[in-house]
């Protein structure tokens, strides 16, 4: 089967029963790396995994009330790591006012509030229509709607934020190509996704962010600046994190340390279970051949 990416071959690696109870082949494209599931399910298919029990449940597959404040507290502290590591903080200054902000796949909107806080017009954008109508109960600035058809006017983002969401998305590339039309001169997008790095290699079907069929993609460094090169975008920055150790409230000292020594590996690796990346449009791209030797195929 040709790649739905990038029209290169695909192989099937293994199968995995999805929670819908059929069966998922997982198939890697030889040219851009991109892992991807068939049969690809449709977007309306989808879009019923994303109400109520998906936000309510804790599992691999979901949140524990996500409209918490412990997860609302989880949701910023990592926000506001990746956000260090890109250096948007530096970044954030240099900008005139007023500073607008875009987040596809907002859910209840906590990114969406982290950045009006401090000072940015906002909105976000989702189809959970429940994750929706809780954010905005919160007073955040959130619209239940697909956003490959939405119409924002003539408004452009100097930031368009996409966090943990893309793996969800048949139309992937159309969404990169829509953010990039609407990104103001001088903008960037920050993008998170899973990693298909050591541990995804390593665990294979067991591997604990193969859940199928809500993820559809499994991305890399070399797959996402191929399709960054696609949608007329650059990849300015790219880092991983997480190493297959979960984070326990009670861990005794030598797991806290041992997670803490596999994290920082695979974050200096490229080889960490979710990669965060930054897309920019008219700026010169730092040099991304020794992200890609890192990351490997």
């Amino acid at each position: 089967m040709s790649c739905r990416l990038c029209g290169g071959n695909t192989q099937p690696m293994f199968e995995k029963r999805g929670i819908d109870s059929r069966t998922y082949a997982i198939c890697r494209c030889a040219d851009c790396t991109v892992w991807q599931i068939e049969p690809m399910p449709t977007a309306d298919e989808l879009k019923r995994l994303y109400q109520s029990e998906y936000f309510r449940q804790r599992s691999d597959r979901g949140y524990a009330d996500y409209t918490s404040e412990k997860i609302y507290r989880s949701v910023t502290a990592t926000l506001d790591k990746n956000l260090r590591d890109l250096g948007f903080f530096a970044w954030e200054n240099t900008l005139p006012q007023p500073r607008r902000l875009l987040e596809v796949g907002c859910a209840a909107g906590h990114a969406v509030n982290y950045f009006a806080v401090r000072g940015w017009q906002t909105v976000g954008i989702d189809v959970a229509a429940e994750m929706v109508a809780a954010g905005r109960a919160l007073g955040r600035n959130l619209v239940c709607a697909d956003f490959l058809r939405y119409d924002f006017g003539r408004t452009h983002f100097d930031l368009i934020t996409h966090w943990a969401t893309l793996e969800h998305l048949p139309e992937a590339e159309q969404f990169v190509r829509r953010m990039r039309s609407l990104l103001a001169p001088g903008g960037k997008i920050y993008l998170s996704t899973c990693n298909t790095g050591y541990f995804a290699r390593r665990h294979g079907k067991a591997w604990r962010y193969l859940n199928v069929p809500e993820h559809v993609f499994y991305f890399n460094a070399k797959s996402l600046a191929q399709l960054a090169q696609k949608c007329d975008l650059r990849v300015t920055r790219a880092f991983t994190y997480g190493s297959g150790y979960t984070t326990r409230e009670h861990a005794g000292w030598f797991y806290r340390l041992s997670k803490s020594i596999a994290d920082r590996a695979a974050k200096f690796a490229l080889s960490g279970d979710m990669i965060v990346i930054e897309f920019t449009a008219d700026t010169e791209p730092v040099p991304v051949d020794a992200v890609l030797a890192l990351q490997g195929s």
